[in-house]
């Protein structure tokens, strides 16, 4: 057997692809919006790495824009970046970033504008989507 089958990267791997996607999407508290239209936050764990699909749109209240991770990222590392897409104040899309910051929260996934850290809007509609891969103590 190689190191993924017999539990080297923390399990049985092929189990844990078959797994179903966990729906945090209720508990997750996310804050950015009035109201939602669509509200998706699924995960997956894959031994010490949690994998996060988001997808939320709807009415922006609040400049900032963050979603509630299902498990606390490891403090191993200081930032995990990620690209997103984003749209805000009811413009056309364009690349965001999400990141989880360690050093303050690391239950709380941030999402910016672009890779300058520039806010989204605070009015009109606002849409983030993406995916997000964290490592797990």
């Amino acid at each position: 057997m190689n190191g993924v089958a017999n539990g080297v990267y923390g399990g049985d791997l092929p189990n844990q692809i078959n797994t179903p996607w966990i729906d945090f999407s209720q508990q997750s508290t996310i804050v950015g919006w009035s109201s939602t239209t669509t509200r998706r936050v699924f995960y997956k764990v894959f031994g010490k790495t949690v994998t996060v699909f988001f997808n939320i749109t709807g009415t922006s209240n609040s400049a900032t824009t963050t979603i509630q991770l299902p498990i606390r990222a490891s403090s191993i590392l200081v930032t995990y970046l990620n690209s997103c897409y984003v749209t805000f104040n009811s413009t056309t899309g364009e690349n965001g970033l999400s990141f989880i910051n360690t050093s303050s929260d690391a239950t709380i996934l941030s999402i910016f504008r672009n890779y300058t850290g520039a806010a989204l809007s605070n009015t009109g509609n606002k849409e983030v989507s993406g995916s997000v891969t964290y490592i797990i103590d």
